[in-house]
């Protein structure tokens, strides 16, 4: 069986971007005949392409692709006032994978900010029941739902992680639509892409566990106020405490993962076994200003004195 990852990325992010494709080469290659990684390049510098070449490469059933699509990214954030950088277009342009491998069926899309612990070769064989896209839902649920205006039975997904049926997402049409919602809509979006998708693609949506794309500042003590305060969110308490202790994929939800290791513990541990590992290990954890450093060990000490910090 081939799987198909995809991730976007300039030379901000990379150092996220390769220690989360390292991940999915750590616990994809010893499942799968052929593990693809097709990477949309927003502006990778030669060094770090071939720096990204060569990690892969110590995998023998492994290829990365990339992908230049700096120039259609910024004609979608053309226009646009928002502080998002145009790479959270990128996943939009799925459908261009299909240039470099036409027999890419379905694509598992990955935030560069999230870090894979299990695989998950179910996202590949699972059925899709019909469905162009297949995702966890988000825990800002209820508000981003009344705010696009999406209907009660619509769910708000958090697109960090998709899975995507390329045959229908071209047949649907669904790039062109979610485009066109975007530049619509403009800088009354929230999160750009993340809104658009849900707005767009809510019937054409099929909910995955959450332990697909588990968010990073979920604790025990966390769970019983988050699923009591999200009126329709469609999991369980004893589902989401499964998700915290079985992640498949953890979400570091826009944090740079070498300035912020993650205050819960799952996520910390998670980061720490893959950056050991990894070829971006020697990269210095640094604040960005010694308010972010004081801000992290005030979090850090709460978390300890609350027990947090139980695993």
């Amino acid at each position: 069986m081939k799987v198909d990852f995809l991730l976007v990325s300039d030379d901000n992010y990379v150092k996220n971007l390769g220690i989360s494709t390292y991940s999915i080469l750590h616990n994809m290659c010893g499942e799968a005949e052929k593990v693809r990684i097709f990477v949309m390049d927003c502006g990778i510098s030669e060094e770090n392409l071939k720096r990204l070449r060569t990690q892969t490469a110590r995998f023998a059933n492994a290829e990365m692709f990339f992908l230049d699509v700096a120039s259609q990214v910024k004609e979608i954030a053309r226009g646009m006032d928002s502080t998002w950088h145009p790479s959270i277009y990128g996943r939009l342009l799925a459908a261009e994978v299909r240039a470099l491998c036409p027999d890419v069926t379905r694509l598992v899309y990955m935030d560069c900010d999230t870090l894979m612990d299990k695989p998950v070769t179910e996202l590949f064989t699972m059925d899709m029941d019909g469905k162009c896209l297949a995702a966890v839902a988000d825990a800002d649920e209820d508000k981003r739902k009344i705010a696009l205006g999406m209907p009660a039975e619509g769910v708000y997904i958090n697109s960090g992680v998709l899975v995507i049926d390329l045959s229908a997402w071209a047949e649907r049409n669904a790039a062109e639509r979610i485009i066109g919602y975007i530049m619509r809509h403009g800088s009354s979006l929230l999160y750009p892409d993340q809104d658009a998708i849900s707005a767009v693609m809510w019937d054409d949506m099929k909910l995955i566990p959450l332990t697909y794309n588990m968010m990073w500042m979920i604790c025990d003590s966390d769970i019983p106020k988050l699923v009591r305060n999200i009126s329709q969110f469609p999991y369980s308490a004893d589902e989401v405490r499964h998700a915290l202790h079985h992640m498949h994929i953890c979400h570091y939800s826009g944090h740079d993962m070498w300035t912020f290791y993650g205050i819960t513990p799952v996520p910390a541990r998670i980061f720490k076994k893959y950056r050991r590992l990894c070829d971006w290990r020697d990269e210095r954890r640094s604040f960005e200003t010694p308010l972010k450093l004081f801000l992290w060990l005030l979090k850090t000490a709460k978390r300890l004195i609350l027990g947090d910090f139980r695993r």
